[in-house]
């Protein structure tokens, strides 16, 4: 009974050690950047709407460079500003000019009823209509959502700050 006991201490101090040894030693923490990836560098854009913080729009930013790898892009907090990543992990952007869109969308989606049908063909019925009527506002303007009419850009470099920008339109439906 002792052996079997030390047995199963054994294992389970082995299993510990091994799944654990690799993250103390740090391989497997992080992500490894991909091969090629120039440096990046902290990057903040402060959104604001009728100089209101504009918050869950995406911020991102587009090369103006030719064949431009990288996807470089972050979402607004409650105070409008986004925190910019590349490639969606990797914190900053790399140095250089971009221009910045800003988009957000209001999914409108109908109330389910109270009373829920029983019957297959019913609830099939009932949520096929129910989503086509979803309905999805452009909360932005749609100029400030394509990098070819965007009137903002940005140099982005080791010692830039938080960018503040103003999408002062009023809201349009598309």
């Amino acid at each position: 009974m002792k052996i079997f006991y030390l047995h199963k201490i054994s294992i389970v101090i082995l299993l510990f050690f091994s799944f654990s040894v690799p993250f103390l030693s740090g391989c497997g923490g992080g992500r490894v950047p991909p091969q090629g990836m120039p440096t990046l560098y902290p990057c903040s854009i402060q959104i604001t709407q009728k100089n209101q913080p504009l918050t869950d729009a995406v911020v991102s930013l587009h090369s103006t460079s030719e064949n431009f790898p990288w996807t470089i892009n972050g979402r607004t907090d409650e105070k409008g500003q986004a925190e910019i990543f590349t490639h969606g992990y990797f914190k900053g952007a790399p140095a250089g000019d971009f221009r910045v869109t800003v988009d957000k969308l209001e999914t409108v989606i109908p109330p389910l009823p109270d009373i829920m049908p029983t019957s297959e063909s019913e609830l099939t019925k009932l949520f096929d209509k129910r989503e086509a009527e979803i309905k999805e506002y452009r909360l932005v303007d749609i100029r400030f959502t394509q990098a070819e009419s965007t009137p903002f850009s940005i140099n982005v470099n080791k010692k830039m700050g938080v960018v503040s920008l103003d999408i002062s339109t009023a809201n349009s439906q598309n």
